[in-house]
C-alpha cells in the first residue's frame, strides 16, 4: 500500500462549512472508484484568501505525480495552481518539490498570509471526517 498527501488550495472561504465538507467528501468517494484511494486524515487551515486542505490517503496502486495533479484538480483545488503543477510534473527538468503550499507568505518582509486553525477550518475538518465516515471511507490509523 502506498501513502500520499494531496494539497488543495481554495482561493475563497465557503459560506457553509457543512456544504463545502460534503462536496469534498462526495468527490473523494467518487474518486475512490477510479484510483482505489482510502482517506486517512483531513487537515484544514484558513488563509487570508481562503483555505488550504491537506488530505492524507492510501492507495493500493502506485500513483504518479500526474495522478496527484488530476486528483487535486478534481477535488476543486485552484485550477491555475494545478496547471502550474502539471507543467512542472511534465517538464524535462524534474522538480523535487513541485506540490507546495506555503504555510506563511511574505511581501516586502511583512507576513501577508499564514495558515491558521480557525473555527471555519475546524468545522470543515469535522464535517468532512463525518461525511467520510458515513461513506465508510475513512481508515483508522493504528500505531
Amino acid at each position: 500500500m502506498y501513502r500520499y498527501e494531496l494539497k488543495l488550495d481554495f482561493d475563497f472561504k465557503p459560506r457553509s462549512a457543512k456544504r463545502f465538507a460534503k462536496e469534498i467528501a462526495n468527490k473523494l468517494n467518487f474518486l475512490k472508484t477510479f484510483f482505489g484511494i482510502r482517506v486517512i486524515d483531513v487537515k484544514v487551515y484558513e488563509t487570508s484568501k481562503g483555505l488550504h486542505v491537506y488530505i492524507s490517503l492510501y492507495s493500493n496502486a502506485e500513483l504518479t505525480d500526474e495522478d496527484i495533479v488530476v486528483l487535486q484538480l478534481a477535488l476543486g483545488s485552484d485550477y491555475k495552481r494545478e496547471l502550474f503543477n502539471w507543467l512542472r510534473v511534465r517538464s524535462k527538468d524534474k522538480f523535487k518539490h513541485w506540490n507546495v503550499l506555503f504555510k506563511v507568505k511574505y511581501k516586502n518582509g511583512e507576513i501577508v498570509s499564514k495558515e491558521e486553525k480557525t473555527k471555519l477550518a475546524e468545522e470543515i475538518e469535522y464535517h468532512t471526517r463525518k461525511y467520510l465516515l458515513l461513506f465508510n471511507h475513512l481508515l483508522e490509523e493504528y500505531g
